[in-house]
């Protein structure tokens, strides 16, 4: 009678997960997409981005209608960045709304509640805005020099893109609504409100640079956002000029580089309230 073989150690292998993450938590393209998803479904997002666009064109259709009027007629790098002190407000409300419009209505408990540390939110609704505001800028653009077109023979249309000073002031135009829409981000997410972040928009961009002369220190509009960071898009001697009279010396780029200092400044606050408070 033979032997049966003893049988020989049983193994067991658990089964390997599917559709499962390589890494726990929600990463950083998904809050990107998701806060574009939110950003672009807002109606006001779109107004906002339409306003902005078609006043640019406005103001500077209405100048080139009247310039038959005129002795000289305007020049049309001119023209593409005068409406830019209109424009920068609906650029502001955007990014207010980017940031803030999730908290009024407890929205913001569950966006915290998927991204626990809550960073990555504040950086994906900043480059939101800035990839927005970028749109909007070169928009603005393209349907100002076609709205200008009609008006040509009241016009002065040469464009050297190739002058160092035509890229300055195009590029920097792009550049300071980009930052405008940094500070609405940032001034959303400390106020936690649109209305409120929208006041201190206003108070910050608009109106100290108006207050700063009345009480006797002109020097101080160097150092606001909205005055210098519009340098960059002011012709040399324009900038020059507006710098002699505010008794500082201010390159456009330096100017530029003031209104991104207040963007960084008020995003770092930002983040610290954002992890330091409840929502």
């Amino acid at each position: 009678m033979s032997e049966r073989a003893a049988p020989g150690p049983v193994t067991w292998t658990a089964p390997t997960p599917v559709g499962l993450p390589a890494r726990p938590g929600v990463s950083f393209p998904r809050v990107l997409r998701a806060e574009l998803g939110k950003a672009l479904t807002l109606p006001s997002t779109r107004w906002g981005a339409l306003v902005a666009v078609l006043v640019h064109a406005a103001v500077a259709c209405t100048v080139a209608y009247n310039a038959r009027y005129g002795a000289e007629p305007p020049a049309l790098l001119g023209l593409l960045t005068l409406g830019l002190v209109a424009t920068q407000l609906p650029v502001l409300v955007l990014g207010v709304l980017v940031s803030a419009a999730e908290y009024p209505g407890g929205a913001a408990r569950s966006t915290f509640l998927a991204v626990p540390r809550r960073l990555p939110v504040l950086a994906a609704q900043a480059l939101v805005a800035a990839g927005l505001a970028a749109l909007v800028a070169v928009a603005a653009l393209v349907v100002t020099f076609l709205a200008v077109l009609p008006f040509r023979a009241d016009v002065a249309m040469g464009l050297d893109a190739t002058d160092p000073q035509t890229q300055r002031i195009l590029g920097g135009l792009v550049l300071y609504v980009v930052a405008v829409a940094l500070l609405g981000v940032a001034l959303g997410t400390l106020a936690r409100t649109p209305a409120a972040g929208l006041v201190a928009g206003v108070g910050l961009v608009f109106l100290l640079e108006r207050l700063a002369p009345l009480v006797g220190t002109p020097w101080l509009v160097a150092a606001l956002p909205g005055w210098a960071g519009r340098l960059v898009v002011a012709p040399d001697a324009g900038a020059a000029a507006q710098a002699a009279e505010a008794g500082v010396a201010l390159t456009p780029w330096a100017g530029l580089g003031v209104m991104a200092a207040w963007a960084l400044v008020l995003l770092s606050a930002a983040a610290v309230r954002l992890r330091r408070s409840d929502v």
